[in-house]
């Protein structure tokens, strides 16, 4: 299995403005080309390949004293599998420090917060809302890909 890494062939254009109530939206392209792929905000901040053609994309809004995260696990050729946000009302973060490990990414996002995130290769049965730390949301549902930790 090859190692996960980070690319620099991905990035975003914008197909539809943030409002008030929603957050702007961007097609990935990959190398220069268009994906299809249509995610939720408008700033790449980083891009890490876990898979051929497998990515985990760390998305911002590019907003000064409110920043959330947004990650996103997408495969090109099927699209968006799953999404997750971190953020924390009125506390602006600034995505820092990556670090890719054999299972696992490391970042920093709010201050000194250093999050851990695992991709599963299957979707994982768990119970909505429980099981998250402070600040990450996503849809409510049965199965999570996306597995985030804190490390403090």
């Amino acid at each position: 299995m090859a190692m996960m890494h980070q690319v620099f062939n991905l990035s975003l254009v914008e197909r539809h403005a943030a409002t008030e109530t929603a957050q702007a939206r961007s097609e990935v392209l990959i190398e220069q080309q268009p994906s299809g792929i249509i995610i939720p905000g408008s700033v790449l901040e980083a891009a890490v390949e876990i898979a051929p053609k497998r990515y985990v994309l760390f998305v911002t809004d590019g907003i000064a004293y409110e920043e959330s995260l947004t990650i996103v696990l997408c495969q090109r050729g099927e699209g968006v599998q799953e999404i997750i946000h971190i953020e924390n009302a009125y506390t602006t973060g600034f995505f820092e420090s990556l670090n890719l490990y054999d299972n696992r990414i490391q970042f920093k996002f709010f201050e000194n917060t250093l999050w851990s995130l695992r991709v599963a290769d299957s979707p994982k049965f768990t119970l909505p809302f429980i099981g998250d730390p402070k600040g990450v949301k996503r849809s409510a549902g049965f199965t999570k890909r996306l597995i985030m930790t804190l490390n403090d």
